[in-house]
């Protein structure tokens, strides 16, 4: 008997374990086909080494940890699926999917950044949203959680959003920063503003430096339009969740990341409904059936 329930409750597991995995279908194909692409890039930059003479080995190699990079995040999602048996709704692996490659390649490799205008400033954006909604369904997932005694308000959970959004974005620039410090690259634009072959006078003698064609340099302005376009994009995010939670807290079971046993539940609730459903639409249809008969 304790094996025949053993052997039952392993087999709901599976077909579980199944549902979750045919309901992010479309987000693998998608993350499929991407990696597909970056690694076409990467042997497209290899060979580019190897054929035009000005490509030089440090281009290549930006290319290469570019690729890397895309590609890493491409199997987070899924690694975090598998290793926390948890659902990840198709709208965020798909979007993240998306973003990480109009970044590392589209952005990096064939600088999308130089070439498109606003670019960089819809990334910050998007990425704002992103993050934000990460943050926001990890939150929920442990506020809603039957372990958890403490649960917190909707506007705590916002608070929560909107400030790991922003220490991302913090983080963010400060990698940016010390990549163009260290390695000398243009991440905050402050390049772009630069005046070549002009002097520098002060007090009627030149001195050492740099002029730059707006106050404080490119640099400065950039990466504050970044964290304001990113704010943008994560304050629409916590104000669509905290009217969301105020008015329809249910909306977002099956919208944000999901437990193993949360997805179980929420499975068995819509069955549970459509039964329900199914019950009063037989039972509406007798009565109709009997109705008809007293007339006869």
């Amino acid at each position: 008997m304790e094996k025949e329930e053993q052997a039952k409750s392993g087999q709901e597991h599976d077909e579980l374990l199944e549902e979750m995995r045919r309901r992010g279908r479309r987000a693998n194909i998608i993350n499929i086909v991407l990696q597909v692409c970056t690694l076409l890039t990467a042997v497209a930059s290899l060979v580019m080494y190897f054929v035009d003479d000005a490509q030089g080995i440090d281009i290549t190699v930006n290319h290469i940890f570019q690729c890397a990079g895309a590609l890493a995040v491409f199997n987070i999602p899924r690694i975090i699926s598998k290793k926390f048996r948890c659902y990840i709704p198709n709208f965020i692996t798909i979007t993240l999917y998306v973003f990480a490659f109009a970044h590392f390649v589209l952005g990096e490799i064939f600088r999308a950044y130089d070439h498109v205008f606003l670019y960089d400033k819809i990334l910050h954006t998007t990425g704002g949203v992103i993050f934000a909604i990460l943050s926001f369904s990890v939150i929920w997932l442990f506020n809603n959680s039957e372990d958890l005694r403490v649960k917190l308000s909707p506007f705590f959970i916002v608070l929560f959003t909107f400030c790991f959004t922003m220490t991302v974005e913090y983080l963010w620039e400060l990698v940016e920063f010390g990549m163009d410090r260290i390695f000398g690259m243009n991440m905050q634009r402050w390049q772009d503003s630069i005046i070549e072959g002009a002097e520098i006078v002060a007090d009627g003698q030149p001195v050492e430096g740099t002029a730059h064609s707006i106050p404080y340099g490119n640099g400065l302005k950039d990466s504050m339009v970044d964290m304001i376009v990113n704010v943008l994009g994560c304050l629409v995010v916590c104000i669509v969740s905290y009217i969301g939670m105020k008015r329809k807290p249910n909306w977002f079971e099956n919208k944000v990341i999901l437990t193993e046993k949360q997805f179980r539940s929420l499975k068995e609730e819509k069955q549970a409904e459509r039964a329900e459903e199914a019950a009063d639409a037989a039972e509406e249809e007798a009565v109709q059936a009997g109705t008809e008969e007293k007339r006869e």
